[in-house]
């Protein structure tokens, strides 16, 4: 006999106990999905055409910061100073020396050609970017698949890690799957 039962000598009905439990669980699963994506879940949506054919203007994305290190040829989420966010591609990270071969479109990291099957037209128009760069301390050099339509770091320079929402785990919508990466 439990404490209801000694107390008001009330026993619950199997129906209202199981509502009750199904209730305290959804409760607890609704409070647990809030956690996770306000603190480490987003998502989020592609607005244009800078990352095609990876990604498709109004995609619905799922990223996380949560223990994130950028990597090379991570998608991520950057908010610029005035709080619009870019959809982008990481191709140097502090330190890397980036250039964008004038006649050819070839993107170099460290002198080294960059092999990107990603990019649509498989070449990279020069736009801002005119001489090599190095990346500084606290940056990512990003760029956009879609090398014709795209804003990023050819002519934003490279962009602040704190200004990073996110890295782009998956697509959520209209065709879910993993996002991979570039390299």
């Amino acid at each position: 006999m439990n404490v209801n039962e000694k107390s008001t000598g009330y026993k619950p009905s199997g129906l209202l106990s199981t509502c009750y439990e199904w209730l305290s669980s959804a409760i607890v699963a609704v409070v647990v999905v809030a956690i996770l994506f306000s603190c480490v879940l987003r998502i989020v949506n592609v607005n244009g055409d800078s990352m095609k054919n990876t990604l498709q203007n109004r995609d619905r994305l799922v990223l996380s910061n949560f223990l994130y290190e950028p990597n090379y040829g991570d998608i991520v989420v950057i908010i610029r100073e005035n709080d619009t966010p870019l959809i982008k591609r990481v191709i140097g990270l502090a330190g890397d020396r980036i250039r964008i071969d004038e006649k050819t479109g070839i993107v170099y990291r460290n002198n080294e050609p960059l092999d990107e099957p990603y990019v649509l037209g498989g070449f990279t128009p020069q736009r801002g970017l005119t001489k090599e760069i190095t990346v500084p301390a606290g940056t990512l050099f990003v760029l956009g698949d879609n090398r014709s339509d795209s804003l990023d770091s050819r002519m934003l320079g490279p962009l602040p890690l704190e200004n990073l929402v996110g890295r782009v785990l998956f697509r959520l919508a209209p065709n879910a799957g993993l996002i991979t990466d570039g390299e």
